[in-house]
């Protein structure tokens, strides 16, 4: 029988650094070509989508447990 190890890598961390890289470089490339109000508005964008989605899981959690 195989044997699973206890424990595996986390890399939260390093999801997150890249993650915020990749943001940041976007948002940069972003200011440099449309401006700051194209900045503004797909830091609005990616606010809203993330608000939306956590809704949606909140529901979600709400219904499965009623």
């Amino acid at each position: 029988m195989r044997e699973f190890p206890s424990k595996v890598e986390n890399y939260t961390t390093a999801f997150l650094v890249t993650t915020w890289v990749i943001l940041f470089m976007a948002l940069f490339t972003l200011a440099a070509t449309k401006g700051y109000i194209g900045v503004l508005l797909a830091a609005a964008g990616f606010d809203l989508a993330i608000r939306v989605r956590a809704a949606r899981l909140r529901t979600r959690k709400v219904r499965q447990n009623s």
